[in-house]
């Protein structure tokens, strides 16, 4: 079977549990046995892309398989949208439950990827908590939700966010004129470590040429974003036609476009 992107192969008894090969075997302790009675749903994996109670699926069962437990949500020890949201909702009290409440609700959102409350509520049913009150666990998933929908990766709704959601549209489109003429000044100035530029045209050139380059794919994340009445910063995981990149930019504004811009990689 394959278990979070990595092949393993082993000999196991008929009667195994994948929930005690995952744990016993594979060291993989992040999904927890509770009531073993497939009740409580604290041992919720992912196999084949469906969420099961791996208490009741044998080891056997998942033979050819693909998993993805609790240990493969993040990537690359960046947090996924649904733990960063049990983070930060405050989600979590003791946290037994919780590796099988995010496996479940990251089945809820590839099938469904933006529930309404009630079926975020419906999607729960098969996990039990007792310390959580799950109204928390409700605002983690939302906040989810939100995020990952977000073609920045966040969850704030301000006019810095709009006009960050809005550059990378223009990008990720490939559109540089729409890019240049909507966000920035006639006589504004792009300035990165070995070059500056100023002006629509000369702007133009430049992002042209970056993004036959380098052609921006998604936003994987955006971090240490910060906005003043004048300014917005922030950092970005990327994927571009080149791999996973991170770069950082600062917008000077005035009157809602950019007048000087400088960014960087890291």
């Amino acid at each position: 079977m394959t278990v979070n992107g990595r092949p393993h192969s082993a000999d196991v008894q008929v009667r195994t549990l994948l929930s005690d090969f995952l744990r016993e075997d594979l060291e993989l302790t992040g999904t927890k046995v509770g009531c073993e009675t497939s009740q409580c749903g604290a041992c919720i994996v992912m196999l084949n892309g469906v969420s099961v109670k791996s208490c009741t699926v044998l080891a056997v069962q998942a033979d050819g398989g693909d998993l993805l437990t609790i240990e493969g949500v993040a990537t690359n020890g960046a947090l996924a949208p649904l733990q960063d949201g049990f983070r930060e909702m405050h989600g979590v009290q003791c946290g037994f439950c919780t590796p099988g409440m995010v496996i479940s609700m990251a089945d809820l959102i590839a099938r469904n990827p933006n529930p309404t409350e009630a079926e975020i509520r419906a999607g729960l049913e098969g996990n039990l908590c007792r310390c959580t009150g799950y109204q928390n666990v409700v605002r983690a998933v939302q906040y989810a939700v939100a995020k990952t929908n977000s073609p920045v990766k966040m969850v704030t709704d301000t006019d810095a966010k709009k006009f960050y959601e809005r550059q990378v549209a223009y990008l990720i489109a490939g559109d540089v004129d729409g890019l240049v003429d909507n966000n920035y000044h006639e006589d504004a100035t792009f300035v990165a470590f070995d070059f500056t530029v100023r002006g629509r045209e000369a702007l133009k050139y430049q992002f042209g040429m970056y993004l036959r380059w380098i052609g921006l794919k998604e936003v994987v994340s955006t971090d240490k974003f910060t906005a003043t009445d004048d300014s917005i910063f922030f950092e970005a995981t990327v994927v571009t036609n080149r791999g996973i990149g991170r770069i950082f930019d600062v917008f000077m504004m005035r009157d809602g476009k950019i007048s000087h811009h400088f960014t960087g990689v890291k």
